[in-house]
């Protein structure tokens, strides 16, 4: 049997670099289609830190750890796995606007 790793869902929002050099979100509208879902994958590199942490995906995208959920092993094939976790952190003034976003969607959707 293969050997198994630590497997979570990220949800994460898109982001991009400002003229100042600051991260904010790639949409203006955090809407539910602004939040998508990646994982853990056995070659990630770097360490899970907590919501406000930038990762990147395999498609070089740079991307905003807004929550962080369980995944069981087994389900871990329907979700795209992520590249690389970074130490860069996005201002609280940014997290706290896009944790807030979230909060709301996810009332809205439950």
């Amino acid at each position: 049997m293969a050997s198994k790793y630590p497997t979570a869902e990220l949800i994460g929002v898109v982001m991009v670099q400002n003229n100042s050099g600051q991260y904010e979100p790639k949409e203006s509208q955090l809407d539910a289609n602004a939040f998508h879902s990646w994982r853990v994958g056995k070659h990630t590199k770097g360490k899970l830190g907590a919501p406000g942490q930038l990762f990147l995906t395999e498609n070089n995208l740079i991307v905003m750890l807004v929550a962080i959920e369980p995944l069981a092993f087994k389900n871990r094939h329907d979700i795209t796995p992520m590249a690389r976790f970074l130490t860069t952190l996005v201002p609280d003034q940014v997290k706290m606007q896009v944790l807030t976003s979230y909060q709301h969607e996810k009332k809205s959707v439950n």
